[in-house]
């Protein structure tokens, strides 16, 4: 009985990997051939930086009249950076979902004008000039559409909405936004290129000026598949 159970075990022992070796050979070549078919088969993870052009939309301020002869707005852009990480889905060859958590920052200034009641006149000087630079984590959750140009290289259509969550503000700020996204981008092998262009829905600002902040951005990234 125990010389049987002996030799069971060095046989399950011996045949076990090998079973095993094999099966996850043939799934390993599998991948492998759908990824021929299909390079960018399967998901990746992409790390992405780049630059973010940022602006409170100036379409729906509203004029402070408490006084006459001054009137204030919130407008002007804002140039920053963002970092963070993608993770791509392909659902098919011309479909996918991507969703990504960014570092991000963006703002704009609260300016203050001269109204003579026909309008705004010229803007007053730089010290009575506020700036906001929000500091924000961001989630983007979007549906791609590929245009494959290649093998090893396709252009994509993006289009989602985005959550932020700000880390710092000022206090007539309030400390989140929702919007929505769309943009195209560029991938070839591991590299990944990306315009986004970013509308925010919700007054950002929670005073009379009530202004939405909006941003473009380009980043640059770097693509790794999941085994």
């Amino acid at each position: 009985m125990v010389k049987r159970t002996i030799l069971g075990l060095l046989l399950a022992v011996c045949v076990f990997p090998s079973v095993y070796a094999q099966k996850f050979t043939k799934k390993e070549q599998a991948r492998r051939e759908a990824r021929k078919a299909n390079y960018f088969y399967g998901a990746s993870f992409t790390f992405t930086g780049g630059y973010v052009h940022s602006w409170m939309n100036e379409k729906s301020v509203d004029l402070d009249t408490e006084y006459y002869g001054k009137s204030e707005k919130w407008g002007n852009t804002h140039n920053s950076f963002n970092v963070g990480f993608l993770w791509d889905q392909a659902i098919s060859r011309k479909w996918g979902v991507q969703t990504g958590l960014f570092y991000n920052q963006k703002g704009g200034d609260h300016l203050y004008y001269y109204d003579n009641g026909l309008g705004y006149g010229s803007i007053l000087r730089d010290e009575e000039t506020e700036e906001a630079a929000i500091h924000m984590v961001e989630l983007q959750s979007q549906i791609r559409l590929f245009l494959p140009v290649g093998t090893y290289s396709r252009y994509s259509l993006n289009g989602g909405i985005f959550i932020d969550k700000f880390v710092n503000s000022p206090s007539n700020v309030r400390n989140w936004n929702l919007g929505v996204q769309a943009g195209i981008g560029y991938d070839f092998k591991h590299l990944s290129v990306n315009a986004t262009y970013q509308c925010g829905l919700l007054p950002s600002v929670v005073d009379d000026c009530k202004s939405r902040l909006s941003s473009v951005s380009i980043n640059i990234g770097y693509r790794i598949w999941k085994k």
